[in-house]
């Protein structure tokens, strides 16, 4: 089908929720403030080609969640609902280029995956048969587009190879969901799934010494430990270092011009870290100063900036 048709089967229908038309919801997310979005405006995407009420499970967990589709020319708008303040929040934009879309064999409801080299493949459950012939039609004739645009790059070994290093907060994002439900060599103590909610995640360089050579690590807090993880150089496996329970150590910032603290506690080897950002380096400080303060979610709220120490010449 050409553009025009799909918009305008979509936009003659009512929506379900909010008392609102399709075409008013479209309106909404380009006009409204949209809760915990990041990146550029959302007018700088283009139009909306089509949306709708969806149910998606990411394959590597059981849970499934109600969302609210947008396809825009190049990319994939994700949407979660707060029905009590009618209001959408921000989830993920998934690029069109590099995506396949599949039928799905499943016993109920009327399903296809998406996948692509950056994002973990996905379930979406559409409302009747017809719609989801209008969504793998529109999606298949827009990836082609995209694929025109910006053709996809050969893919890698692992998805290690494009979340790593992980210097955007999608990044992060979609880093911490692998590490959970990934396979971790030399792992010890209760599973990384039972640690609760990962609070925030860096690239570090570690040194167990003053004096000893910085090692790239990921540094993974989660409520109540720290835990030290490595990446093979082919970036195809995940190594544990170790892990601290955080009410056995404290941090010192240290009076140097580089981004540095130090992790100390009474049965431990003082740690050096050395952040790769200003950003990394105030958060690191903001959540070890403050952890009764920790919040759930990977940098979902703004945190002060805490400006590095400086040693005076």
């Amino acid at each position: 089908m050409d553009p025009h048709t799909i918009h305008t089967q979509f936009v003659s229908k009512p929506i379900l929720f909010w008392g609102k038309t399709r075409e008013d919801l479209n309106h909404m997310i380009m006009t409204e403030t949209i809760r915990s979005w990041e990146g550029q405006d959302i007018k700088s995407y283009g139009y909306v080609v089509m949306s709708s009420l969806a149910v998606m499970q990411i394959s590597h967990t059981q849970e499934m969640s109600e969302c609210f589709m947008v396809l825009f020319p190049l990319h994939l708008l994700i949407l979660s609902m707060d029905h009590q303040e009618r209001s959408f929040i921000y989830q993920g934009l998934l690029p069109l280029s590099g995506m396949s879309v599949v039928y799905a064999q499943t016993r109920t409801g009327y399903t296809f995956e998406i996948s692509g080299p950056m994002i973990e493949p996905r379930q979406v459950s559409c409302l009747s048969s017809s719609e989801r012939s209008l969504w793998i039609s529109a999606l298949q004739q827009h990836i082609q587009e995209a694929n025109t645009h910006c053709p996809p790059a050969s893919l890698p070994n692992s998805i290690l190879s494009y979340l790593i290093p992980c210097d955007q907060l999608w990044k992060k994002r979609e880093l911490v969901k692998y590490l959970t439900s990934c396979p971790i060599q030399n792992w010890e103590g209760k599973a990384i799934q039972h640690m609760g909610c990962a609070t925030f995640l860096s690239l570090v360089q570690a040194a167990h010494t003053i004096d000893g050579d910085f090692e790239d690590r990921l540094m993974l807090l989660f409520p109540e430990d720290l835990v030290f993880l490595s990446v093979d150089p082919d970036r195809t496996a995940v190594i544990h270092q170790g892990t601290l329970p955080l009410n056995a150590v404290h941090i010192e910032e240290i009076l140097d011009e580089r981004l540095e603290f130090q992790i100390t506690g009474d049965l431990m080897e003082p740690i050096l870290i050395l952040c790769m950002t200003p950003e990394d380096y105030s958060k690191w400080i903001f959540y070890l100063h403050k952890p009764q303060h920790m919040q759930c979610g990977v940098g979902l709220h703004p945190l002060p900036f805490v400006k590095p120490k400086y040693r005076r010449r």
